[in-house]
């Protein structure tokens, strides 16, 4: 599966976070973000009336990520033997999304206390893994990538888009 074949975005809610502080943790320029309080804005850019009751913060993972600087960061869980798998794929094949979610999620891992209290604190953090333009999709999740995800307390969802929908929505 190619990069373009397929998005991986977060989607993160909170009653109160700076958005800064979200993009701080996740290193990623979010494609939109506010913080509760601050005046609704419409699609022209002008301020609507209200406030925005909690704080949003959506963002697209990058197609590729710099895998050999975050190569370090994987030795233990080389050690363990979790990742091999998925350091033999980045090494010989297409960049799967999840490989791309298994390295934020690890980098995402460095922080695990501030997720967990993001969640506590009434936060939601969603990953949304969209495939595009595909009549067959198979997605294989490691124990490893499963596991941190319940670690960080990421919900997952998935859609799956058929070529044909594709078509027909262009239509």
């Amino acid at each position: 599966m190619d990069p373009q074949d397929y998005s991986i975005s977060f989607r993160i809610r909170h009653p109160s976070i700076d958005p800064a502080e979200l993009t701080r943790q996740l290193g990623i320029e979010p494609q939109h973000a506010w913080r509760a309080g601050e005046p609704r804005r419409l699609e022209s850019g002008e301020v609507g009336s209200g406030v925005y009751r909690e704080t949003f913060w959506v963002g697209l993972l990058p197609a590729s990520l710099p895998w050999s600087g975050m190569l370090p960061e994987m030795l233990p869980e080389l050690r363990h033997g979790r990742a091999g798998p998925l350091i033999a794929a980045v090494k010989t094949g297409p960049v799967l999304p999840q490989i791309t979610l298994y390295f934020t999620l690890l980098k995402m891992k460095r922080a695990t206390a501030f997720w967990r209290a993001l969640t506590d604190q009434g936060g939601t953090v969603e990953c949304r893994l969209q495939v595009h333009n595909t009549d067959g999709f198979q997605l294989e999740m490691s124990q490893a990538l499963m596991l941190m995800l319940v670690e960080l307390r990421v919900g997952l969802s998935i859609e799956v888009d058929s070529a044909q929908q594709a078509e027909e929505r262009a239509a």
